[in-house]
This record gives C-alpha cells, structure tokens and sequence, in this order.
C-alpha cells in the first residue's frame, strides 16, 4: 500500500492517499461490473456492481490512510483473474493480499480446489499438479515478501515484533515524557487467543507484552457460539447492517440460485474465512475499537460479485439502496463519524441488532473513557494488602445516551435515566450472579421505569425522590474473561420538569447476589 500510494503522495501530497483510496475503489467496481455483464445486460449489471460496493460502509473507507481499500481491489483483481483463467497472476495476487492481511491466504481457496473438479482436467492427477502448482506459487510469494521484510526490518511479520501504542500523551510532546516511560507494549505475533486448558504461556524469558490473559476452553466455546451470529448480526460489525446486498446476494444464492461452481466456491471461502475469523480472534473480529462496521469484511466483500444469481441483479441494488439509505448519515459526515465511530449505533435501526458481547471493550461506541468499564464497589482488591476483590462489585458500559454514565446520589453509585429515554446498561460481574436487585429513585418529577433483565420485564413506577425495588433471576450470565456479562434495559416514560432543561427521570442502582461458579 505505502508502495502504490508514494508516487501519488509525492505528487498530491497526503491528498494522494485519498485519490489511491478512490483509484482502488473504482478498480473494484469496475472489475465487479466486467464479472456480472457474463451474466446480465448493462444496465443490471452496472447496478449490481455499482451498489455491491457503494451500497455498503465501503465508501467511509476513502477517507482512511490505511490499505483497506487497496486489499479490497487486489482481492476484487485477484478473484476476477481466475475467473479469466489466469491462475498464476490470481496467485501471485492473492499472495499479495496475504502479505498484507496474512488471513487472506483463505482466498485461495477457490483457486487451489477448481482443479480438483470433476471436469476441470482429464485426469485427477493433473488436476493435483495445476492445484499444488497453484498452491506453490502464492506460498512463495508470501514467503519472499515476508523474507523481505526480515531483511530490511529483522522482523518477519511487519504487524507483531515489540510495539507500543500511545493515547493522549506522547514521546517527546514534553522533556518529561519519552519512549521508555510512557504507552503501551503489545505484541501479536501469536495467532488466535491463549487458552487454559491448553496450558498456553510465554516463553520463558520472553513475556508476551500486552497480551490478554489466557481463557478457559468453555469461555471460548462460549464466545464461538455467540460469534456464529454475531458476525452476520451483529449491531456494530454485522454484515446485515454494513454489508447488506452481500448478505442479500447469499441468501438468494443459497435459497433460490442458480447455483454455479464458481458461486460454490466463492461461498465456500467466504465460510472458511468466517470460522477461521471468529475462532482465531474470537475478540476483535472486526478491526478494533475505532472501527465502523466490520472493516475485515472488506477483504471478503468481491466474493459476492460470485454468488450473485444470475436474474438477480435488481435485487442486490435495491438492497444495496436500502443499505445506503440506513447508512446516509455516515456517508454525510465520514469525519466526524470516524471521530465518534459509536454515535451511530444509537439510533436505528442499528440499535435493533445486539451488541456484540464478544468484543466487549472493544466496541466502537466504547472509544469515549466514561462509556466503558466504570467501577461500581472494590473491583480490583489490594494486592499488597492481600485484599481481595468484593465479589459482589461490578463494572458498567454505557452504549448508548439514555444515560449520562456512572454517578452517585447520596453517596450511592448507579445512573441516572434521561427522562422519556430508552438506555441499555452493560453490566460485567466479577462472579456469577445468582440474584439481580434493581432499586429505581424518582427523579425530579418522579417516573415510570420498564425495566429488563435476564429475559423477563417489570415495571416500577416511582414519586420524586421515592424508591422501589424489583428483583430479577438472571442466572450467571455470558462468561468473558473470568467475569460474567448481563444487559440491562430500561425505559422512562416521563420526562423531566416542565420548562426545566433538567433531563433526569430516575436514578438507577444495582446490587448482585452472587452465586457459585
């Protein structure tokens, strides 16, 4: 990416990224439109081409200097390439997009199987030769370009080595600060998550630097399981709310069809991915907090040029339309959006699809400190004390603005609900949570508060500055990190004081009985 983007920099200077940006997005497009006039006139065709791409969070990604955009055309450029029988430069190019995002190489998958079909060669074995030649061809290419890069960096993966990242404060801004004593070490040379049982550790002598501590085999089957949906409806990577007429494209393709070799193998790919994304990095699937939309997703998006039915064109656009329309106030303000990556997961119809618990703290919407992981009770212990953690404290996430975020009345810790607001509360308990109890304090005016929890409502209706208890059954809750997870919904229906611009309805606080694990 840095290597196509120099000359247009040298040129434009930093304006040059975008125009890169833009150039890669027009050759996917392009690229998209040559595949389907195969199949349908120009006019459906162009339609098709033009909303798979246009139609989805893709367009956001012009203003990024990242090479999102530019994997997206070499994936687009690679895949069209087999399709024109030319395997060796598909090869070289999807060794290419695997250089860049080692997962990539699951692209192969359609280039490296064709040859195995019945008919595709007159005899099996050399159909096993084309394969493994193929095959031979993108592992050398991935490997000479990662050898490269451990010549010229001593690094071979240009992602991991020893890095930190900095937020607020950084080396230099003052003679006080430098390297050494400020940011964060990380490194992510290792793939997939550690796991327990598996009795995963760093090497001695060489601790893993910033690395999340090892979890249990069942929390990891536990997260795989949500992932199965999350990944397709997920509220802020979903491919159904980002990447609509991809998804719309699959499931005619699967319903209705025609079914094509080449669609089955586009599929088959575009599930490998899937599985291997959400098992390998079961918590940050998606490209990180300051992601919208699943922007890993771009890399798979040309395989539905693939599985689009023939006769079926119409509806990929219109459903790319309608993707359009619900993503109009991102595409309006792509700045400002980038900035606050979470604001539009508030309003629908986003809202509608469930947070993605899986990835926790790393949701968009949690990049504002006072959303995310505010303590209620003594929630880390003293370790020089020798004291322990209250079992029964907790933290809360705050995903939405039905809240203002943790604050205390009379010196106790809940939230306050906005007055004829909506508000949905994370809450992550240190142990299992046998008994949930929910007191509701009138505000100014008084409310009347539906509160959810654990699959079942109550409602509560309150004076000012009156109380009232309800109890819930949640049973533990979604395991993640050695703490459990439970959503907590609330709706007033009062606003506050006429004429006021005081917006509390109740004060909301929590207390857990906890049960055994």
């Amino acid at each position: 990416y840095p290597l196509a983007a120099a000359p247009f920099v040298k040129l434009f200077g930093t304006r040059g990224l975008l125009i890169v940006n833009a150039l890669c997005l027009a050759l996917a497009i392009f690229l998209a439109y040559a595949e389907l006039r195969r199949q349908a006139d120009p006019g459906r065709a162009l339609a098709a081409a033009l909303l798979l791409f246009l139609g989805t969070v893709a367009p956001l990604y012009l203003i990024w200097p990242q090479p999102e955009l530019f994997n997206l055309a070499l994936v687009a450029a690679a895949l069209l390439a087999w399709r024109r029988d030319r395997p060796l430069l598909s090869a070289v190019l999807i060794g290419l997009a695997a250089y860049s995002k080692p997962y990539n190489v699951l692209l192969a998958l359609p280039l490296g199987v064709e040859p195995l079909l019945r008919g595709r060669y007159p005899c099996f074995a050399k159909g096993v030769a084309a394969s493994a030649l193929r095959s031979a061809v993108v592992s050398l290419t991935i490997v000479a370009l990662f050898g490269l890069n451990k010549a010229i960096t001593g690094e071979m993966n240009y992602q991991g080595g020893e890095r930190k990242t900095f937020y607020g404060t950084f080396p230099f801004e003052t003679q006080a600060v430098t390297f050494g004593n400020s940011g964060i070490w990380a490194t992510t040379n290792e793939l997939g998550a550690a796991v327990e049982e598996a009795g995963a550790r760093a090497p001695a002598g060489k601790p893993v630097r910033g690395a999340a501590p090892p979890r249990s085999g069942a929390e990891m089957r536990a997260s795989f399981l949500r992932n199965l949906g999350y990944f397709w409806v997920g509220r802020y990577a979903g491919v159904l709310p980002y990447f609509f007429p991809a998804f719309v494209a699959l499931v005619v393709f699967l319903v209705r069809g025609p079914h094509t070799t080449a669609g089955w193998l586009a599929v088959a790919a575009l599930a490998l991915s899937y599985l291997f994304y959400i098992w390998a990095i079961p918590d940050n699937w998606y490209g990180g907090g300051g992601t919208i939309g699943n922007r890993y997703f771009l890399n798979l998006l040309p395989l539905a040029i693939f599985f689009i039915p023939r006769g079926a064109e119409w509806i990929v656009a219109v459903s790319g339309l309608a993707c359009a329309l619900w993503l109009s106030p991102i595409f309006a303000a792509p700045v400002a959006h980038s900035l606050r990556p979470g604001d539009h997961a508030m309003r629908q119809p986003f809202r509608s699809f469930p947070a993605e618990l899986t990835m926790l703290n790393d949701l968009s919407v949690f990049t504002d400190p006072w959303r995310k992981k505010r303590p209620v009770g003594n929630t880390e212990g003293d370790p020089q004390r020798n004291e322990r953690a209250d079992p029964r404290a907790y933290y809360l996430y705050f995903p939405d603005d039905g809240t203002s975020g943790r604050e205390e009345r009379d010196g106790v810790p809940g939230f306050w609900l906005r007055g004829g607001a909506r508000a949905e509360v994370i809450l992550r308990a240190l142990e299992p949570v046998q008994k949930m109890r929910v007191t509701v304090t009138g505000g100014p005016v008084g409310d009347e508060v539906a509160v959810t929890a654990g699959g079942r409502t109550q409602h509560v209706r309150v004076g000012p500055a009156e109380s009232a208890t309800v109890d819930f059954d949640t049973g533990p809750g979604f395991a993640w990190y050695d703490t459990f997870v439970h959503v907590l919904r609330f709706r007033s229906t009062r606003g506050g004081p006429p004429g006021s611009s005081d917006p509390r309805g109740a004060f909301v606080h929590v207390e857990l009985e906890e049960g055994s694990r």
